[in-house]
């Protein structure tokens, strides 16, 4: 085993052992400090992240070692960037937007949660946006720029991710304690987002940040399309511009989707994430009445349950950590638009099975409606066989998603599985959030004890002025504090009323009516 991997695997067991007590979270002064290993000969294979010499993998180093690299030139190891299918019609929002309700009963929002919102619309920037909150940032030879001179520009990545937060608190642009930050930073979207072209992936010329490092190329256009989404119908005198930008974003995405889900380009240490928001974002503009053609959610299905299937796995060729269940294989040799989860499986199964999750809700929708066409009696014939079509393909996929969520129960209280990479990063906290957002649907014994557990240690991690930060990878307390604010308010995550009301019918079956048969497990 190489010395590389035998640190990685250390730290990891590190970090499983600080999750079996109660210090939750390695302290700051315990973090590492990573840089990439010396480049080693190519093998075949899908190449390395972005930023990452040819291989993979980097060397842990203790704190106060030599950190930041010069640049270094990687432009091989980057693959082309996507290019538009632009045989797909651009995408339309209509006012058919669904009425939405809490899975369960909020909890008030606690002194945390508080300081922690406190803290983000304090260091919100004079533009409107918000950055990094420190740290690392990647120069364009792919190698890490650090130190305390380092430029740290406001993002859309970030700002979506602040504003998200901020609205699960419940400010809009026109309501709420934080409704002037909420418009000031959606102002600030939908500049780069009216200013972007229409072609390329991107929404934003800023490059470089953390996110678009480590969970890919793409993320701002992703985060953008998720926040478009949620203020759908909320953003006041904006509103207009909103339905203009989230028309935009959405025909990005889908013109760029691959046939297997993914996005030709969209490299990054675990993209699997970044896939994870894009998916999510589809499926909430689809309930916020954007037309999604059901190809488009066909595969989104299909790389959930890739990526939930493969989860911990290592690319061929390249480098990865064991999952929770201990040292996995490799996936056979993939082309370069497949995601990485970096080997580790808290990231690729808590995407997978938090967006098959994303589109059984969505399709529930249909299914209200499909029920209402086969109550009519005077519905067509066609109508009607389109109908029971849906309802079949939505009862076949629901059994898939039991399995896949089943699994995720399971793995959820396994403290293996969410030490993640061994200490937290953006990553985790954003696995979490993906957990979370799933389990809560749910309600019950499951989701208590889950949302028990990640307020205890994210009440335990915060710092003394409100914010989180990230020991690995993502450490920008912006990321890392709107994402642990958003797995603590993961009771305020808006569904469709029909897509509560059919959970709770499903809950009410009997286990016998409700068991999963073993030929969809």
């Amino acid at each position: 085993m190489s010395k590389t991997l035998r640190r990685a695997l250390f730290a990891l067991s590190l970090g499983a052992g600080v999750l079996l007590g109660s210090s939750y979270w390695l302290q700051a002064d315990e973090k590492p400090v990573r840089r990439p290993a010396p480049p080693v000969a190519p093998r075949e294979g899908p190449p390395p992240p972005a930023g990452y010499p040819s291989g993979g993998g980097f060397e842990l180093i203790p704190a106060g070692g030599v950190v930041g690299e010069p640049a270094r030139e990687v432009s091989d190891h980057y693959p082309p960037e996507s290019k538009p299918d632009k045989s797909i019609s651009p995408v339309k929002v209509t006012n058919d937007i669904a009425k939405t309700d809490f899975a369960v009963k909020p909890k008030p929002l606690s002194p945390a949660v508080k300081k922690g919102l406190e803290y983000l619309v304090r260091n919100q920037r004079p533009d409107g946006g918000w950055n990094q909150g420190g740290g690392w940032r990647q120069n364009i030879g792919g190698g890490r720029i650090e130190g305390p001179n380092v430029e740290d520009p406001s993002d859309v990545g970030n700002t979506a991710f602040a504003l998200l937060a901020l609205i699960r608190a419940g400010n809009t642009p026109t309501e709420g304690e934080y409704r002037e930050a909420v418009q000031r930073g959606l102002e600030f979207i939908l500049k780069h987002v009216e200013k972007a072209d229409s072609d390329s992936l991107y929404v934003t010329d800023i490059r470089g940040t953390q996110l678009q490092s480590k969970i890919g190329r793409y993320v701002d256009t992703f985060m953008a399309n998720l926040v478009l989404a949620e203020l759908r119908g909320k953003a006041g005198r904006l509103e207009p511009r909103v339905v203009a930008a989230l028309e935009k974003t959405m025909t990005k995405i889908v013109r760029h989707q691959g046939p297997d889900g993914s996005f030709a380009g969209n490299v990054g240490w675990a993209s699997t994430l970044s896939i994870g928001i894009a998916n999510k974002s589809v499926a909430r503009a689809r309930e916020r009445g954007a037309q999604v053609d059901e190809v488009v959610l066909k595969r989104i299905v299909a790389q959930a349950k890739t990526a939930a299937d493969n989860a911990g796995r290592a690319p061929a060729g390249g480098f990865g950590l064991a999952g929770a269940d201990g040292a996995r294989p490799a996936r056979p040799a993939a082309g370069p638009a497949a995601p990485s989860d970096a080997g580790i499986a808290l990231y690729s199964a808590s995407q997978g099975a938090g967006n098959l999750q994303d589109v059984v809700n969505s399709l529930r929708l249909d299914a209200a409606k499909a029920r209402e066409v086969l109550q009519n009696k005077n519905a067509p014939p066609a109508a009607r066989l389109a109908a029971e079509r849906k309802l079949a393909e939505l009862d076949r996929l629901e059994r898939q998603n039991a399995a896949v969520q089943a699994d995720l129960t399971r793995n959820a209280r396994d403290q293996r599985f969410l030490a993640g990479f061994g200490n937290n990063g953006g990553e985790e906290f954003l696995s979490f959030l993906n957990i979370s957002e799933t389990l809560v649907l749910k309600g019950g014994k499951e989701w208590e004890e889950w949302d028990a557990r990640m307020t205890k240690g994210l009440e335990a991690a915060q710092d003394r002025d409100g914010s989180w930060q990230g020991h690995h990878c993502i450490t920008g307390r912006t990321f890392c504090t709107a994402a642990a604010l958003l797995v603590l308010m993961a009771d305020r995550t808006p569904f469709p009323v029909e897509v509560i009301a059919a959970e709770r019918e499903k809950r009410s079956l009997s286990p016998s009516q409700n068991q999963v048969p073993k030929s969809d497990k």
